[in-house]
């Protein structure tokens, strides 16, 4: 039986991935098995989707205790995939997947990274040199690969839940009672919320009320929700406001537009249900070169972190010009790659009998 040993954790960006491939591989009969950090949301998220994961004391590089213990979990690694002897490991990012990475290499086995962001991270930075292939979600990542280095280099899409790829927008608007004059705007910013999204929503909560024909569905982050619900005034009888949405594919799907931050599955989500959007980019992270992809395209609009209420006064007007979104849906829709789970699942060069 054929085995793939995945290495993710740390923040659903990496970890959601790392889940889509790991069920299309046990859909095809392949054994996978999680290594991620003890300490971190994987732990708990990946077992809890039914797949074996083994958590090891992976930390940040910030301090020599943490060095050393990169250097045990690098021992503890190698003796894992020695053990487990898989026919290939992939990587999903960041400082998490390094043990497993370097054990990997050390033990000459097939190597995979999976980068979701334009801009690639450090650790895909410097270990996509020792791999079989690494697969790419945009053809901007090519900008910083020497040329030396791109015929491992395979621009894929980002993989997300299948779920994107077998909903449809009438179908759902319908579930919702939506009428066929009715504009919905779906407003999230991650699991944890945004604040600077969040404070521009409450600013204008009574514009909100005003616009009869357009329905609000608001995620505000568990941590922010308390507070926010207990200051909300009035709302029209069919806003939706929640810490988070649990059937975001189907909210998306149903949405005329989306305000949003711009991670990297987000806008890959974006991409695949054809959706106008307003992206107000999170710093530091690399969102700002994510949600350049949209907006070079057409298919969206970039609000500055720390203007977020024009965001709001964009959306708006947006709203009542159906010309300007139809024209982002079909600028959107330019932007498919199709299924990237499977395209990266089939490029994976273990499927040969040997």
């Amino acid at each position: 039986m054929r085995k793939v040993i995945l290495t993710t954790g740390g923040t659903g960006g990496h970890i959601y991935p790392a889940l889509a491939i790991a069920e299309e591989l046990k859909n095809r009969g392949v054994e996978t098995l999680f290594i991620g950090s003890s300490v971190r949301m994987e732990q708990e998220l990946i077992p809890k989707e039914g797949f074996k994961f083994i958590g090891l004391e992976i930390y940040p590089l910030r301090s020599l205790s943490a060095l050393w213990k990169m250097l045990k979990s690098i021992r503890k690694a190698y003796k894992l995939i020695k053990e487990e002897n898989p026919d290939a490991v992939i990587g999903f990012g960041n400082y998490i997947s390094v043990p497993a990475l370097v054990a990997a290499a050390l033990l000459k086995k097939k190597i995979y990274l999976q980068e979701q962001n334009v801009k690639m991270g450090a650790a895909n930075r410097v270990f996509y040199r020792f791999s079989d292939k690494t697969f790419v979600s945009f053809d901007e990542t090519f900008e910083e690969i020497p040329i030396k280095h791109q015929d491992k280099i395979v621009a894929t899409g980002n993989p997300i839940r299948k779920e994107f790829f077998r909903i449809d927008r009438e179908l759902e608007r319908e579930k919702l009672k939506m009428e066929k004059d009715e504009k919905m705007v779906l407003i999230i910013g991650g699991s944890l919320g945004a604040k600077s999204i969040n404070s521009a929503i409450m600013k204008n909560i009574d514009d909100f009320v005003e616009e009869k024909k357009l329905r609000l569905y608001w995620a505000t982050g568990k941590k922010n929700f308390q507070e926010i619900n207990e200051k909300l005034g009035r709302v029209k009888n069919n806003d939706v406001i929640k810490p988070y949405f649990d059937n975001i594919p189907s909210i998306m799907a149903a949405a005329d537009m989306v305000v949003c931050r711009a991670g990297a599955s987000t806008i890959s989500e974006l991409i695949e249900l054809e959706k106008p959007s307003i992206l107000i980019p999170y710093g530091y992270v690399g969102q700002m070169d994510n949600a350049m992809v949209l907006a070079k395209a057409g298919a969206a609009m970039i609000v500055e972190d720390e203007k977020a209420e024009d965001a709001v006064e964009i959306m708006f007007e947006l709203a009542k010009d159906n010309s300007k979104l139809q024209d982002m849906r079909r600028k959107a829709k330019s932007l498919k790659r199709g299924n990237a789970v499977n395209k990266i699942v089939e490029e994976m060069d273990i499927w040969r009998i040997n």
